[in-house]
């Protein structure tokens, strides 16, 4: 691809923050029953663990483009990570399920500063003809995350408790700020944006109040009134898209989602990423608590997964720049859905080498049909609007994520047990349902 020797050495500093925030996210799926148990809450409250995470992603990512006009390269990195290892702290340290909240909170912000940032550096630094490969490489290290994490995790809750994970992770993130602060360089050219106050308002309120509704709706003595606020947050994300597109300087230019390829790109992307961050969190559960697995065996059933997804994404990235689009995303959808209706049918004499497996396929299936899905999308944009292409795409993934995680586990509290659970996949599965009907029917090599 042509890049000198600091180009790959920021790519690499870059990916490697990728990792680090993926593998933190990642790394309390094993310990969530364990957490139920300590701090004495349910199914419902403890996968706030997760979309907490998400949600405020989803409201810190759309300032990406203001932080990149009005900071530089190496301050944003450095300060990011400082902030992820505070949060870190606070949870490693929190006497109360609140505090564990907060500090998620924490490093999600920095998360959502570091994701879109690193996604939009690498995209503008390598040549267009050669995207496909790199996005399967920040695929491999998304995938990646999760084959280190999940096992030493699962290893750690069972040795020395799951506070120490966090330890560990506060730890590096200081040392990773550090080597940020001495090795990155800064980039020049980002288009200076102010920061609107209405705007932050609106996008927060919406995505706190649609979320929230969506996730107590199935679990509250009035669900009217979850109802009132799921409405209430689409008021509130349809006035922030309003204002965006009558300000002369935008926080996010959400005219981009006019261009049709990218539309399709973003929505498809959105719903599978619902449905995979809903499996996520209901396949620990699942493994604990109605199959008997421990936090290790849970850890090491998820890593095949990961392994894999991690080869998938690379290879898909190539033959994307080979072949096109459709070649790789028609057998991945079929993949990825036959897989998912398998998990609807799991029971309680299911094996966990069974349930490892078809998420092992389940993931490989969605690495065909991400990776070169994303970059079909994002090559549609013309280069000066990367940044608000990517942070729109990341904004509304992470709204997906979060959606998908509150609405599928309050589904699983419909029916008791190992039925919760079937009918949380069927949800999931359900979704991907929709995700096959537009491959086939909106992705083209044109």
């Amino acid at each position: 691809m042509g890049l000198t020797r600091q180009q790959v050495l920021q790519v690499a500093v870059l990916l490697f923050g990728c990792l680090l925030s993926e593998l933190n996210y990642t790394l309390l799926a094993p310990a969530l029953p364990v957490i139920m148990g300590d701090m004495r809450v349910g199914e419902t409250d403890v996968q706030w663990l997760m979309s907490v995470y998400a949600l405020v992603e989803a409201v810190v990512i759309p300032l990406n483009a203001f932080f990149l006009g009005r900071f530089t390269t190496r301050r944003l990195f450095a300060g990011s990570f400082l902030l992820f290892a505070a949060g870190s702290a606070v949870i490693a340290a929190g006497p109360s399920f609140a505090w564990l909240i907060a500090g998620r909170a924490l490093q999600a912000f920095a998360t959502g500063v570091v994701i879109t940032m690193s996604t939009t550096l690498v995209l503008i630094t390598v040549p267009r003809e050669g995207r496909g490969r790199m996005m399967g490489l920040l695929g491999l290290v998304i995938s990646f995350a999760p084959a280190i994490g999940a096992p030493a995790s699962g290893g750690l809750v069972d040795v020395v408790g799951w506070r120490a994970l966090l330890v560990g992770v506060a730890v590096i993130a200081a040392v990773l700020a550090a080597v940020g602060a001495a090795c990155l360089r800064d980039h020049e050219g980002f288009e200076r944006t102010g920061f609107d106050v209405p705007s932050v308002v609106l996008s927060s309120a919406g995505m706190v109040a649609f979320l929230y509704g969506v996730s107590t709706v199935t679990d509250t003595e009035a669900p009217w009134a979850s109802a009132l606020l799921m409405v209430a947050g689409a008021g509130f994300i349809a006035a922030f898209v309003r204002r965006q597109s009558r300000l002369e300087s935008p926080m996010l230019r959400v005219e981009t989602f006019r261009t049709r390829r990218f539309r399709n790109a973003v929505i498809l992307c959105c719903l599978m990423e619902a449905a995979l961050l809903a499996i996520d969190v209901l396949l620990p559960l699942l493994l604990e608590d109605s199959l008997g697995a421990s936090p290790t065996v849970t850890g090491f059933a998820m890593m095949p997964a990961a392994l894999v997804g991690a080869a998938a994404g690379v290879v898909s990235g190539r033959l994307f720049d080979k072949h096109g689009v459709r070649r790789v995303a028609v057998p991945g959808v079929v993949v990825l859905l036959g897989s998912a209706a398998g998990l609807c049918f799991v029971g309680l004499d299911t094996s966990v080498v069974l349930v490892a497996g078809l998420y092992m396929v389940e993931t490989l299936g969605w690495q065909m049909v991400s990776t070169p899905v994303n970059t079909w999308g994002i090559n549609s944009l013309p280069d000066d609007v990367i940044q608000h292409g990517t942070a729109v795409l990341d904004t509304l993934m992470q709204v997906g994520a979060a959606f998908g995680t509150a609405a599928i586990v309050s589904l699983t509290a419909l029916a008791p047990g190992i039925e919760g659970y079937r009918l949380g996949f069927a949800g999931c599965a359900a979704l991907l349902a929709v995700v096959a009907v537009m491959v086939f029917a909106a992705i083209r090599d044109r």
